[in-house]
């Protein structure tokens, strides 16, 4: 949900360069959904005529794959369907897998055009005016004149300095340098960056660093500097702007934490998944064995009755930590196998793990088909049939009747399982799919989880799924779709 709704673009690639996210900040800045570009190569997707030219950032994205190291393209030009030509700050993150390999990328998009038009506007007035108060008086930031000399006297800056707590006066004594406001961490990393720069031949300068309030606080600014040199190419001077950046770090430093604790909270999900599926089954399963061999040698009838209780609560917590391993291992599958199977045959085998449960009951059992159902479906299907053949059995009466049936058309088989139970209302058809959501019903046990496994699995084979009213009366139709396939039985397995 946070990367979803992050006010920054945000896509994720495989290590094929295939999309396999794309939050809803891209679709606005590309003009692109999700369901366009979601399985399909990057290369292949972006228009000829964005990202700064397809070919260069074509260019950007193969060295970052290659070098294997985060990179940035600051004002990058991009041309959006709504806005037109637009800057944005563009970074790519590659992404690794538990054992070291490359796993994919993740590109960063951040409109900067308001901060570029800003920027650029800024620095004309800078060149263009020869004095720096007449630039003060037009724009909102602290500016700032000072020497190339050790320490970087001031020789001149704007009022405002004194929202960091500072008067005109105290820097432009000589007794305070500018080196002296800069945080102690940044300015060796600062120093290295003008060095760099006055070496490059370039005339303007731009870095992000922390500026220490008089009180010791600090605050994020954006330094965006023009350098001056004498006849003989010395440097001499800077005269700059400085902008205050503190909120946008502060929402950098707030995606990164929510980032952490996404990840955090992934880690917690597969050890709680580990528990479930070895620590906990392990012991119930000792429990049930022990009830059933006490059972065995009791002949008190109050204390049988006890003993019938601790197993059927028993039995419920195996159900429960069964269907939560499959619910939490099937959120965890990105891909599945598919093979050629025919659906009825796949039902009928399903039937015959119910077939003491009817008995119990004395439910009737209707399986009704014109022939076989072809489709390519992952065995995981059955566990669809059995979870809404539980369903149907638990909410019918004795002495009920179920019905199922194969439906088909040109391209779909609809598999239908009809109970004569008390009904679903109308208002809770949908949330049944949902994990733990259970209608209450005295007498009836559950998971709560038995559809939501039904929903899962049938969203990996695409196919639809619901519940509707029983048309001849009381009870429930439950459904499920999947695509039609040739009758051809000899057909080799399809990814």
């Amino acid at each position: 949900m946070v990367l979803q709704d992050a006010p920054v673009g945000i896509c994720i690639f495989d290590k094929d360069d295939n999309f396999v996210f794309f939050n809803k900040e891209m679709e606005s800045i590309s003009g692109m959904s999700s369901c366009d570009v979601i399985g399909k190569s990057l290369f292949h997707s972006i228009p000829d005529y964005t990202l700064g030219g397809k070919a260069n950032f074509r260019q950007f994205y193969l060295d970052t794959k290659h070098s294997l190291q985060r990179s940035s393209w600051q004002n990058m030009p991009i041309i959006t369907p709504k806005k037109g030509l637009r800057h944005q700050s563009v970074s790519l993150v590659p992404l690794f897998g538990e054992d070291g390999a490359y796993y994919g990328m993740v590109c960063y998009i951040e409109d900067t055009s308001d901060y570029f038009l800003r920027e650029r506007g800024l620095l004309d007035k800078l060149s263009g005016f020869g004095k720096l108060e007449s630039i003060y008086r037009e724009v909102p930031v602290i500016v700032l004149q000072w020497s190339s000399e050790e320490g970087w006297p001031v020789l001149f800056v704007s009022e405002n300095i004194s929202q960091l707590g500072y008067t005109k006066e105290e820097l432009e004594s000589g007794k305070m340098h500018y080196i002296d406001m800069i945080h102690p961490q940044d300015r060796a990393k600062l120093l290295e960056a003008v060095c760099r720069f006055t070496l490059a031949d370039e005339a303007c300068f731009s870095h992000e660093y922390r500026l220490l309030r008089k009180t010791g606080e600090f605050l994020w600014v954006r330094e965006l500097s023009l350098l001056h040199k004498d006849e003989q190419g010395k440097p001499f001077m800077f005269e700059g702007i400085i902008l205050d950046i503190s909120d946008k770090k502060k929402y950098e430093e707030e995606l990164e934490k929510h980032t952490a604790e996404l990840e955090q909270l992934n880690a917690l999900k597969d050890l709680f998944s580990d528990i479930i599926r070895h620590d906990l089954l392990t012991p119930a399963g000792t429990i049930k064995g022990y009830v059933e061999i006490l059972q065995e040698m009791e002949i008190d009838k109050e204390k049988l009755n006890l003993l019938k209780v601790i197993e059927a609560s028993t039995k419920r917590l195996i159900d429960l930590i069964e269907s939560a391993s499959k619910y939490e291992k099937l959120n965890s599958i990105d891909e599945i196998d598919y093979y050629h199977t025919d659906l009825v045959n796949l039902f009928r085998s399903t039937l015959l793990d119910f077939t003491s449960y009817l008995q119990e009951k004395n439910i009737t059992m209707n399986l009704s088909s014109q022939g076989p159902c072809y489709s390519n479906v992952n065995p995981l299907v059955s566990e669809v049939f059995a979870n809404l053949l539980s369903n149907a059995v638990k909410y019918s009466p004795e002495n009920g009747r179920i019905d199922i049936s194969f439906l088909t058309d040109a391209d779909t088989i609809r598999v239908t399982v009809t109970d004569q139970g008390d009904g679903i209302p109308d208002e809770n058809k949908t949330s049944v799919f949902n994990r733990f959501k259970r209608l209450e019903k005295k007498g009836v046990k559950g998971t709560g989880l038995g559809l939501a496994i039904v929903k899962r699995i049938m969203e990996m084979h695409c196919g639809g799924y619901g519940v509707e009213d029983n048309p001849e009366g009381k009870g429930s139709v439950f459904w499920v779709t999947f695509s039609k396939a040739a009758c051809n039985p000899d057909r080799p397995k399809a990814r």
